[in-house]
């Protein structure tokens, strides 16, 4: 039962942070519907959706990480210090690009974002290439994120 409640930690933790994070940010749906937006622009309901499920992944990504990890007796924290890094850049994504409206800064957030979960899953694959395999879907969305992001500082 124990390792049920510190699985669903894991899992719970992105999923908090990001509504804590959206709600912060505001009207985000209104707000993207407002700017222009560059070519490829999926609709707004998309966002959530992919989300949800990234968040997921994360989750069940690093608690993956910290049971072997222990299991290994190497720190977890090695592995899980980048993975709370990102997570953390993740969560001032969306105040910083749509409560305030820094469209820059928010574009330059989502490279460095990127290149930490980069890292990330470098840092994961020592301990566990399943549970980084789970974190490639983040990064591909990322990168699209980054474009957008930066498509948006342009166009806006």
């Amino acid at each position: 039962m124990k390792k049920f409640v510190i699985f669903l930690l894991f899992v719970a933790l992105p999923l908090i942070g990001g509504k804590i994070s959206g709600v912060i940010s505001g009207d985000i749906a209104g707000h993207y519907k407002s700017i222009i937006q560059p070519d490829f622009s999926p609709p707004g309901v998309v966002f959530p959706i992919v989300w949800t499920v990234l968040y997921i992944l994360m989750g069940i990504g690093s608690w993956m990480v910290y049971v072997k990890a222990v299991k290994n007796k190497s720190d977890p924290n090695y592995f899980i210090r980048p993975y709370s890094i990102q997570l953390a850049l993740n969560y001032l994504w969306s105040p910083i690009f749509f409560g305030l409206a820094y469209y820059w800064v928010g574009a330059w957030l989502a490279l460095l974002l990127t290149a930490m979960v980069i890292g990330m899953i470098i840092r994961f694959s020592f301990i566990s290439k399943i549970a980084a395999s789970l974190q490639v879907p983040y990064l591909l969305w990322l990168i699209f994120a980054t474009y957008l992001s930066f498509g948006v500082a342009v166009l806006n």
